[in-house]
C-alpha cells in the first residue's frame, strides 16, 4: 500500500473512531471527556469532547487532567515492584516485617495478597472506621486492628484499604512520600510529562474538567476540583488520586513494554492473575488476539477506563466528567473493534 493510501486509511479509521465517541450515550447528551486510542504506539485518536467549564464556555482539551480513580492501583503495584527490583522488599514479605506489632491474624499477610485482593483483611473504607485520614500512623493502626474476614489467600474481595496500606509500606521502605516516589521512580522515567497526584505542588487545576458536564460540584467551593477534595488523604492515597492526561497513559503503556520502570520479572508478576483473574492492579484475560489487561475507575462525577492489548499493541484510555447511562466499557470495546481494522 502506498504512503498516500495508508494516510487515507488512517484518516478514515480516525474518523470512524471519532464517530463512535460522538455517538456514545447520545440520549443522555453525548460523551463528555477525553479519549485516546493508539495502535503500535501510534495515536489514532486523541481528543476532548464537551465542556470543561460550562459557565466559561471552555471545552475539554486533549491535554485535560483526570483523577484516574481506581486505575491508580496499577501505579501502587508498580511502586512495590520497583522497590522489589531495587531489592528493598519482596512482594512475598509478610506485613509483620514492616509492622512488628501486627496481630497474629494478619502477621502472615503478604504484600502480594494486599495487591491481588486476597489478604483477608476487612475491605474498606467503611463509614464506621475511625481514624485521622491526615495521619498515616492513625490509618495503619486502624487497619491492623479491624477484624479479618477470611484467611490470607483464601478469598478474593476488592479492597481500597489494602492498596492504601501498600502505599504506606512504600513510604516506610523508601523514606519518601508515596507521591514523590511514584513521580520520581515511575512517572518521570516513563515520560509521563504531566502525571502527578491530587494535592501535589504544581498541579494545574485549571486543566481539570469540572464534573457534571462542566457544571462542577454542587454546593462546594468554586475551586473544588476532585471528589474527595484538593488534597490527598489516607482514605484515598494508594487506591486512587493519580492525575494524568490520556497521553500520559499512553506513555505508561510504552514504558511497560520496555524496561524503563520495571524489569521483565517484575512485569511478569504485574500481570500474573490470582483469584477472579485479578493480578496486581489489573484484571487480566485471554482473547483471540492474546493477553488483555485493564482497569476501570470511578468517583463522584468521573468515570475512567484503561485497556491495553499486550500482544496486539492497542491502547484505549478514556475518562469522562459525568456518570454515563451506558458504561464506558461499551465505548472502549467499540474503539478496540475499530482499532483492529488494520
Amino acid at each position: 500500500m502506498t504512503h498516500t493510501l495508508l494516510l487515507v486509511a488512517c484518516l478514515a479509521q480516525t474518523a470512524e473512531l471519532d464517530g463512535a465517541v460522538t455517538a456514545f450515550d447520545r440520549k443522555a447528551g453525548g460523551f463528555c471527556g477525553s479519549v485516546l486510542v493508539a495502535v503500535n504506539g501510534k495515536v489514532l485518536l486523541e481528543k476532548g469532547y464537551g465542556p470543561a467549564d460550562a459557565a466559561a464556555g471552555k471545552p475539554i482539551g486533549a491535554d485535560a487532567l483526570w483523577d484516574w480513580a481506581s486505575v491508580s492501583k496499577q501505579f501502587t503495584a508498580a511502586a512495590a515492584l520497583r522497590l522489589q527490583d531495587q531489592k528493598k522488599l519482596r512482594l512475598d514479605d509478610p506485613i509483620s516485617k514492616f509492622y512488628r506489632d501486627a496481630p497474629a491474624d494478619k502477621a502472615k499477610v503478604t504484600i502480594r495478597q494486599l495487591l491481588n485482593h486476597t489478604s483477608g483483611i476487612q475491605a474498606g473504607f467503611r463509614n464506621d472506621w475511625e481514624f485521622d485520614a491526615r495521619d498515616r500512623g492513625s490509618f495503619e493502626k486502624m487497619l491492623l486492628r479491624v477484624p479479618m474476614e477470611s484467611r490470607p489467600g483464601e478469598k478474593w474481595e476488592y479492597s481500597n484499604s489494602t492498596y492504601a496500606l501498600v502505599a504506606a509500606i512504600v513510604e516506610r521502605v523508601s523514606g519518601r512520600s508515596f507521591e514523590d516516589f511514584c513521580v520520581e521512580e515511575l512517572f518521570k522515567p516513563a515520560g509521563m510529562k504531566d502525571a502527578t497526584f491530587i494535592g501535589r505542588d504544581g498541579l494545574p487545576l485549571a486543566r481539570v474538567p469540572k464534573i457534571a458536564r462542566g457544571a462542577g460540584f454542587d454546593g462546594r467551593r468554586r475551586d473544588f476540583a476532585f471528589a474527595y477534595g484538593n488534597t490527598l488523604s489516607w482514605g484515598y492515597r494508594g487506591c486512587g488520586g493519580a492525575v494524568a492526561t490520556t497521553r500520559d497513559m499512553l506513555a505508561w503503556d510504552r514504558a511497560l513494554r520496555g524496561d524503563k520502570v520495571l524489569s521483565k520479572s517484575a512485569k511478569e508478576q504485574l500481570y500474573a492473575p490470582a483469584l477472579k483473574d485479578y493480578a496486581l492492579g489489573w484484571f487480566v484475560s485471554k482473547t483471540a488476539g492474546g493477553v488483555r489487561v485493564e482497569h476501570g475507575g470511578g468517583v463522584e462525577g468521573v468515570v475512567t477506563q484503561y485497556i491495553r492489548l499486550l500482544d496486539e499493541d492497542i491502547v484505549v484510555a478514556l475518562a469522562c466528567s459525568y456518570e454515563p447511562d451506558e458504561h464506558p466499557q461499551r465505548l472502549a470495546e467499540e474503539l478496540i473493534r475499530i482499532a483492529r481494522k488494520r
